[in-house]
């Protein structure tokens, strides 16, 4: 540099430096800041520029260790090609390989194991018995895996077959009765089981506010494991997609939001990873909220970084919205060789401080700027969309919009918006097949909303792994492949769950000996006022509180003698 002060008068008048000699030098300057953060940074020597929008902030930093990773060097409108590696992941898809002979309910036991109906009914029963010291039930007897398998199929045939009250799945009048579901639990031991039902131990369970207290406790252990099976079952194609799914419940709880985007405003939130390929739920956190009173920082990127790091260093391209997405993130995402693409709030830190100011009034208009590896682009459609990615070099491309004329005609629009248009559904697709035959029935208790919310995500995730099951395609008459439908998925579910399964009791074989039946009947004043048993074969209305404690049926005194005459004809 120093022969361009040299007073030589052979050479010619100086005229300034070039571009290129100034470029040189910043990428000095900024190797040497590199050098003493000790960063291992993606940002190439050449993405440095004479952008005047960060010129001030820069020289007002006191010290390299202060600056956050996403301001290091500086955002300019002169673009660069992006070095995009290509995918190294396993190939997408189902992992487990299922022969001809399996059956929609092979599919389903893959995420949803058959030990988790044990485990069900175990621990059904042990809250049974602990409720039934306060509250008697003399209905109640323990049920088993069987019944739980039953039970669940049941919630299926509710959820494909709804109706605006559960009694008339009971109801005699066949002209509104939507199943025969009374052929395989009465209703009284379907309710008995809807009320006892309990899927994890949590006696153990520290109280509210001491340490170790698990907010999830009701439903932890059945949730890590099918989170873990989800995780295994199926491989991610090269796009995924993060955002939040909402589980609706309106009652008292300590973590429950309000997101008024969503359909469902209020409820349970749960982050989740979604393959935007098919809907497929890969991975989910639910989020329980602030931890001692006290916002999370950096929440989004919290939540990004844990649900995608079993995919990372493999290529992956993560699609997010404008509350997950920051430069530093990116940037994060982009050392372990994952890309990302999402709307961005123009405030976030490390963006060019000049972005949320700019003003394009022409629909197709844009502006981008590039800092290393990242490009942040402002796009007019009906209102200007800001969206940061790291994932592509952006070239241009159309989008169909109507115009007031009713005509459509092609948009310019960067190639960064049709992406995440294109991949950035992933999570409302698994939605919207989940809540299609939603099982949850109305209950008291939170938990059951969200045991429900994962009941059905592990059925529509089996529906997805029998849909893509090469072994398990569907012929028409013109032997072309037709997809699958979810309802018939859940219709075959459900008749293999079932099965030829009766919860019901046969009233013959309780016949007693005369001899027993003498010293055990007798009358007694029943807990609840309820119908008398013979008069209602009669079609008379009575509601005695009076009744047979050993049959466990309310009986008008002068009914009693009847009753039992044709019950045990013995006695006669």
């Amino acid at each position: 540099m120093a022969d361009y002060f040299s007073s030589s008068d052979d050479d010619e008048e100086f005229l300034g430096f070039t571009v290129e000699e100034i470029t040189e030098a910043e990428e000095r300057n900024v190797r040497k800041q590199l050098e003493i953060a000790n960063i291992d940074s993606d940002i190439s020597i050449s993405d440095i520029s004479d952008s005047d929008s960060d010129i001030d902030s820069e020289s007002e930093a006191s010290s390299d260790d202060d600056q956050p990773l996403a301001e290091i060097a500086r955002w300019s409108i002169h673009l660069r090609p992006i070095n995009v590696k290509n995918f190294s992941g396993p190939n997408p898809g189902p992992l487990t390989l299922m022969d001809t002979t399996r059956k929609e309910i092979d599919f389903f036991h893959l995420l949803f194991t058959e030990d988790i109906y044990q485990t069900i009914a175990e621990q059904t029963n042990a809250y049974a018995e602990r409720a039934r010291i306060l509250n008697p039930n003399r209905a109640w007897y323990p049920t088993n895996a069987e019944e739980i398998k039953a039970y669940l199929g049941a919630a299926i045939v509710m959820g494909v077959l709804p109706a605006p009250a559960q009694d008339m799945y009971w109801y005699k009048d066949k002209l509104f009765h939507p199943s025969c579901l009374e052929g395989k639990f009465s209703r009284t031991r379907f309710e008995n089981i809807q009320r006892y039902f309990h899927v994890a131990d949590t006696t153990t369970n520290p109280g509210r506010g001491n340490p170790g207290h698990d907010k999830l406790a009701h439903v932890r252990p059945i949730m890590e494991k099918l989170r873990e099976n989800f995780l295994r079952e199926y491989k991610p194609h090269r796009e995924v997609s993060v955002d939040e799914a909402m589980i609706g419940y309106s009652g008292r709880l300590g973590f429950k939001q309000y997101v008024p985007l969503k359909p469902t405003k209020r409820g349970i939130k749960v982050w989740v990873r979604a393959d935007p390929h098919n809907g497929y739920v890969n991975d989910f956190q639910v989020y329980t909220g602030r931890i001692n009173n006290a916002p999370e920082k950096d929440l989004g990127s919290r939540v990004v970084l844990d649900l995608i790091r079993p995919i990372m260093n493999k290529g992956h391209h993560v699609y997010c919205d404008s509350f997950f997405t920051s430069p530093d993130l990116f940037l994060e995402l982009l050392r372990e060789d994952t890309y990302a693409c999402g709307t961005v709030r123009a405030n976030r830190k490390g963006l060019p401080k000049d972005i949320g100011q700019i003003k394009l009034k022409e629909q197709g208009k844009s502006i981008t700027k590039q800092k290393g590896s990242m490009r942040v682009t402002v796009w007019r459609d009906k209102k200007n969309i800001t969206i940061l990615q790291t994932n592509s070099d952006g070239e241009a491309t159309s989008v169909g919009r109507k115009q007031k004329d009713g005509n459509t005609t092609d948009v310019p629009c960067p190639e960064s918006i049709k992406l995440y248009n294109q991949y950035m559904n992933g999570v409302d697709h698994a939605d919207q097949l989940r809540s299609t035959y939603n099982t949850a029935r109305k209950a008291l208790k939170w938990w059951k909303y969200l045991f429900f919310f994962l009941f059905d995500v592990s059925v529509v995730n089996s529906y997805l792994l029998m849909r893509e099951s090469t072994n398990h395609e569907i012929k028409t008459k013109g032997n072309k492949t037709r997809q699958r439908t979810q309802m018939e998925f859940r219709m075959q579910l459900a008749h293999q769950m079932l099965g030829g399964f009766t919860s019901k009791r046969k009233r013959q074989g309780e016949v007693q000996a005369p001899a027993e039946i003498t010293q055990t009947h007798w009358p007694t004043i029943m807990p609840k006022k309820k119908t008398c048993k013979q008069c209602a074969t009669k079609k008379i209305r009575s509601e005695p509180t009076s009744g047979c404690d050993k049959c466990n049926v309310n009986l008008c005194l002068k009914c009693f003698k009847p009753y039992h005459l044709e019950k045990f004809p013995e006695l006669s």
